[in-house]
Parts: C-alpha cells; structure tokens; sequence
C-alpha cells in the first residue's frame, strides 16, 4: 500500500470513529435527560399527560420535562404572582385538598385524577413555594405507576 493510501485510510477510520463516538455520546446523553427526568418535552404534552391547564398568561419561566426508567413522570414548573398560584390550584383542581403543611412546599396538594388506562399520570403532586416580591413558583408533577 503506498504511503497516499495509508494516509486516506487512517483518515477514513478516524473520521468513521469519531462520527461513532459522537453518535454514542449524544445518545447516552439523551439516555441520562431521560433517566433524571430532565429531558425537556412541550408543555402541551406535559398538560395532557398531568391532566391540568394551562398556566396563567402571565406566567413565567415555563419549563416542562420528562423523565422515564421503569415509569414516566412528566414536571411543569412555572412563575406567577402568589394569588394567581392559588387560584390556578383552586380552578385546576376544584376537590383537592390544599395543605400549607408541607414538607418543601408553602401550598401543596395531591390531587385524585382519573386513571382510566390511557397512559397518563394517576399520580399527582402539586407544590406552591412563596419567592420574594410576592411571586410564587409552581411544580406539578406526575407519573405512573405501572
């Protein structure tokens, strides 16, 4: 083999190993989001599967995110005022109880949503913590538990 070809040959396989090791990479990384329940998904897709509303319009810093291992559980975490948390909690979800007892949260609540086989949350979790400036940051959570 002349010394040309060595040299497009090497080149050709290291090209070829580092598309793999890229490929690899990003896919491992994609695989972690997942596993931490960090990889971020729309927050349409977020409310049907949490069975809630929209965020008040005049929310802020909307963030929605997916996680799965051996369930899926679906965060949306937004910014309103402290009175447009707590009325969202009331219209979203009229029965459920409200508790200022928590553990992490200064309002949280678990409310019952109907589980009836279509793949979405039958968990839920719901938690208000009061910031500065009258703000309040909201976290719904949920998952499955199949």
């Amino acid at each position: 083999m002349s010394t040309r070809r060595r040299k497009i040959a090497i080149w050709l396989t290291s090209g070829a190993v580092v598309t793999v090791l890229t490929y690899m990479g990003w896919w491992l990384h994609g695989a972690s989001l997942e596993m931490d329940g960090k990889a971020p998904v729309s927050c349409g897709q977020a409310i049907r599967f949490l069975h809630t509303n929209q965020p008040p319009e005049t929310a802020r810093n909307k963030r929605c995110t997916k996680g799965q291992w051996q369930t899926t559980w679906y965060h949306m975490d937004f910014e309103v005022t402290r009175a447009e948390a707590e009325a969202w909690l009331h219209t979203t979800y009229p029965d459920a109880e409200v508790n200022r007892d928590c553990l992490e949260a200064d309002l949280c609540s678990s409310p019952d949503v109907d589980v009836d086989g279509d793949g979405r949350a039958d968990l839920m979790d719901v938690d208000i913590r009061f910031k500065e400036h009258g703000l309040a940051h909201v976290r719904v959570s949920g998952g499955t538990t199949d």
